[in-house]
């Protein structure tokens, strides 16, 4: 025991069971609270985000990013805008045709994979459709994402993943 003074004969104690108890639970609360989650995006510099929330992770998968000046798919540039716009010569069937075009390598790419990798006593014949994850301009009009989208599903690419900033993160 520890004296708190001269030679007063008060002795001070020191209870150590409540002080682990609260560092346990502090410890506690840290490991539960951190996330190894290591989703990381890089957005273009020509690019502003809509705002939104979501609870879902985001897969590792072919994206397309649509900034103010060209459309990119896996970061390489496919086509330049015109003034936000699609150039007409570009637009074929309603879709963005380079797109179109590129996606439709990345499909056949994705299905020869799947082709090496698929267990041959397994009874599945067809390759699953693939994902995208589509980054666009928030000044940008609807028009333009709907011929990427429409350019995806041309190309088998049926389920769509917007990426969106959460509100008052820059």
């Amino acid at each position: 025991m520890a004296s708190a003074g001269g030679d007063s004969g008060e002795s001070l104690s020191l209870n150590l069971t409540p002080m682990l108890d609260i560092f346990s639970i502090l410890v506690t609360f840290l490991l539960m609270s951190y996330s190894t989650d290591p989703t990381n995006h890089d957005v273009d510099a020509n690019l502003e985000l809509p705002d939104s929330v979501t609870l879902v992770n985001m897969d590792e998968i072919p994206s397309i990013v649509v900034n103010r000046k060209e459309i990119l798919i896996n970061n390489k540039s496919v086509v330049v805008l015109d003034n936000g716009k699609v150039p007409a010569s570009d637009i074929q069937q309603g879709a963005v045709f380079p797109v179109y075009k590129a996606l439709l390598e990345i499909a056949e790419t994705n299905k020869k994979a799947a082709e090496v990798l698929r267990n041959p006593a397994s009874d599945e014949k067809k390759a699953k459709p693939g994902e995208i994850t589509i980054e666009m301009d928030k000044k940008h009009n609807f028009e333009i994402l709907r011929r990427v989208m429409l350019a995806g599903q041309q190309a088998e690419f049926i389920t769509f993943k917007l990426l969106v900033a959460k509100p008052g993160v820059d």
